[in-house]
């Protein structure tokens, strides 16, 4: 299928393992503190799905919760183009609801949002093969498209090491470059498969795993908010050590 054109975009694209692995705190952990640290940063999602209809408009949740944290100011529409109301993946919500993922206008936003920020951070949906049109383009032919490095957020407990694997090996036979794998949702008290299983991912994969992000119960409070990003601000330095940020 013909793609449209895009500008030159630096940033990073972050994708999950499975869907609810909480990547969309993770995405917009790293644009909150890339902008505290002085870079041009914003937060961008393409589609979401299972947005909330209110006023007769749909509401893309993860945009404004990453716009909130971030401290961004632009509008909803422009940080998330494509809205879908059933909680399908895209391209099944889309043909329920009679309407097409149109990658033009996910094209003008990002031109709009690559005049005004020198880095975006990129969510996708789900997992890399989620599909976004038909069966014929999938969230990892969008990674391609925008032509950016890889982060996996993926769970932390058993069965990790198997949906993190595969993610990244699929990314890295698809020509994606993967700077490294954050474990979320990471318990206080971790047993044996918490323990051991950054280890083995890391010698599966050859990436490094930057950042054992815990669970945090205030994560709602201007507290338990600051805990988080303290937390990602120790994953935006060993990302920086491992593939370090390009700044304007």
């Amino acid at each position: 299928m013909k793609l449209p054109l895009l500008p030159e975009i630096k940033g990073l694209f972050v994708t999950g393992t499975d869907t609810g692995v909480g990547k969309t705190w993770i995405a917009a952990g790293l644009t909150a503190v890339w902008r505290r640290q002085g870079l041009n940063a914003a937060y961008f999602k393409p589609v979401q799905s299972g947005c909330p209809e209110v006023d007769g408009r749909l509401i893309p949740t993860d945009a404004r919760l990453a716009r909130d944290l971030a401290g961004l100011s632009e509008p909803l529409e422009v940080l998330t183009p494509v809205c879908l109301q059933l909680p399908l993946a895209p391209a099944v919500a889309a043909a329920q609801e009679g309407k097409t993922v149109d990658l033009e206008k996910v094209a003008g936003a990002l031109r709009e949002l690559a005049r005004r920020y020198d880095w975006l951070v990129v969510e996708g949906a789900g997992g890399l093969c989620v599909p976004l049109i038909g069966t014929r383009f999938l969230v990892l032919d969008m990674i391609r498209w925008l032509g950016l490095p890889l982060l996996v957020v993926a769970r932390a407990g058993l069965g990790t090491i198997n949906h993190t694997v595969l993610t990244v090996k699929a990314a890295q036979s698809a020509g994606i470059a993967v700077p490294g794998v954050v474990l979320n949702r990471y318990p206080a008290a971790p047993g044996l498969a918490e323990q051991t299983n950054p280890g083995v991912i890391e010698a599966l994969t050859g990436v490094p795993v930057l950042g054992l992000v815990p669970e945090v119960s205030e994560i709602n409070t201007p507290a338990g908010r600051e805990q988080f990003l303290g937390v990602m601000s120790q994953v935006c330095s060993r990302m920086q050590a491992a593939a370090p940020v390009e700044r304007g």
